[in-house]
């Protein structure tokens, strides 16, 4: 008899961010994504994620929406202002729109307590993956985040709200017990996602105002102004990832050499890299010692960022 694991994973990505997002899933699952969808035993919150729309905590699987209706009658527990959905999937397994409000309608109507459609305080999920019928509580993502675009710094070049997003899982696999270094953390946009998600990082910035204006962007949201204006060398410290969004002879005026130096001391400073560039640095990290585990391309426009993980 086949068994689900304990979570499913619903997701969904722009063509251009496809990579990125098959990244991500991999790294914090260990699984490669397929269909959009994915079955796992680790507990994710997805709003963490840019591309997780919801989490099903499976609590029924069985093989008939009839046999997912005797376990919800046995279980005696009042349920308050909940609702019930049907989780759609991204393939074609779908029923109809008419079966599905039957099938909400019926099992609505026998959990114990009272439902409520329009303000909720949690939601079930109901639906069919393969010939089995999944029932349990429905996590969606609630996408807050989204207000992080609108920084009260904030550069061209900077990295995106959803690349930052991934960036930080993709760090430290979705671990809240990982310290993370932005070694160049520029205006704070993965110290902001990664702090909002929980994480333990921490930031530097050699440019004063641009430190001034990270701690800016920090305190905006709540955190606290951990920014420090200092030059990365000087990092004594040892973290579990660093994430170097490092500066591009495309957009400053930094040397190959320069550019060299920053992944050596990543090296020194940390046992992951999580390297984010116009360029191609294969060699260079290879050099410092690094061995590439991951990469993907996330399309800029005109140009293409290359992201790498390397140990």
């Amino acid at each position: 008899m086949k068994k689900f694991p304990k979570y499913m994973y619903i997701v969904n990505y722009p063509t251009a961010e496809e990579e990125l997002c098959h990244l991500e899933m991999k790294v914090v699952f260990g699984k490669e994504l397929k269909e959009k969808m994915l079955f796992s035993d680790i507990e994710f919150n997805p709003s963490n994620s840019p591309f997780i729309k919801t989490r099903l905590e499976i609590i029924y699987e069985k093989d008939s929406v009839e046999e997912i209706l005797e376990e919800i009658i046995k279980d005696k527990t009042v349920y308050n202002n909940f609702k019930l959905e049907y989780v759609r999937l991204n393939n074609e397994n779908n029923i109809s729109y008419d079966e599905r409000l039957a099938i909400i309608k019926n099992i609505s109507n026998n959990i114990q307590g009272c439902h409520n459609f329009k303000n909720p305080e949690f939601s079930f999920g109901i639906t069919k993956v393969e010939d089995k019928w999944l029932f349990g509580i429905d996590n969606k993502n609630d996408y807050k985040w989204h207000s992080h675009d609108n920084k009260p710094c904030s550069y061209s070049n900077s990295l995106g709200v959803k690349v930052a997003k991934a960036v930080v899982n993709i760090a430290n696999g979705g671990s809240k017990d990982k310290t993370i270094i932005d070694p160049c953390c520029g205006v704070g946009t993965t110290l902001v996602e990664a702090l909002d998600a929980g994480y333990l990082i921490e930031g530097y910035e050699i440019n004063k105002q641009i430190a001034k204006n990270a701690n800016t962007n920090l305190e905006f949201y709540g955190f606290n102004p951990i920014v420090v204006n200092d030059d990365m060398h000087n990092i004594k410290k040892s973290y579990d990832s660093s994430i170097v969004d490092i500066p591009y002879g495309l957009f400053s005026h930094i040397s190959v050499d320069e550019q060299r130096k920053i992944i050596e001391t990543a090296r020194r400073i940390s046992r992951r890299i999580v390297l984010i560039s116009f360029e191609n640095h294969d060699l260079i990290l290879e050099q410092s010692g690094f061995k590439i585990q991951h990469r993907c391309i996330v399309p800029k426009g005109k140009f293409k960022r290359f992201i790498v993980v390397a140990e």
